[in-house]
């Protein structure tokens, strides 16, 4: 036979369910305010920020856009004269590219983003090249866009225009710029500020 327990002294273990319910809620509160503190320090690093090239960067395109409107409308044309246009609309937005090389952020994560998104505009603008060698050949050029090489569904032109976006350059979209744009007319629309 076993012999009967003797009760135990109360402890903080005897403290009502409530009471441990209440700290478990405090205490995961804290963890939710510090998840918070740490992602929001994370996340705001990686936004990185175009600082001091903004006025660089979007100068480039607004500029790059103006040229490109200038040239006007295409017309009625053959084949290797809109391979001749495409090669001249490319020539004018690798001359943007150029300037991008001499923009400064004043930061380096900010650096690498645009360092980053430039190299995502000559990715697009080798593409066009490819294309128009097609385009002069008489043959489709379709699919010409390049993946982003980041992975999901959007082409490179989606990444450059997220950029784009993120950094407020709203004149340095491919839509804007019609960079997208192999065969079809082009529309240079108004640069919304």
């Amino acid at each position: 036979m076993t012999e009967p327990h003797e009760p135990r002294p109360p402890s903080d273990l005897d403290a009502p369910r409530s009471n441990r319910v209440a700290l478990l809620i405090i205490f995961a509160g804290f963890l939710l305010v510090l998840a918070a503190i740490v992602g929001g320090l994370v996340i705001g690093r990686s936004a990185e920020p175009i600082g001091d090239a903004f006025e660089t960067v979007q100068g480039a395109c607004r500029a790059a856009h103006d040229d490109l409107r200038a040239i006007g409308p295409i017309g009625d044309i053959s084949a290797t004269e809109l391979a001749a246009r495409v090669d001249l609309e490319t020539a004018r937005l690798r001359e943007m590219l150029i300037e991008f090389g001499a923009a400064r952020t004043g930061n380096s994560d900010g650096q690498r983003a645009l360092e980053g998104w430039t190299a995502d505009w000559e990715q697009l603008l080798d593409a066009r090249d490819a294309a128009s060698e097609r385009i002069a050949l008489g043959e489709d050029p379709d699919p010409w866009l390049p993946p982003s090489e980041a992975g999901g569904v959007e082409g490179i032109d989606g990444r450059i225009d997220e950029y784009a976006r993120r950094e407020a350059l709203t004149a340095c979209t491919t839509d804007i710029l019609e960079a997208d744009n192999l065969d079809g007319q082009r529309t240079y629309r108004d640069i919304e500020e």
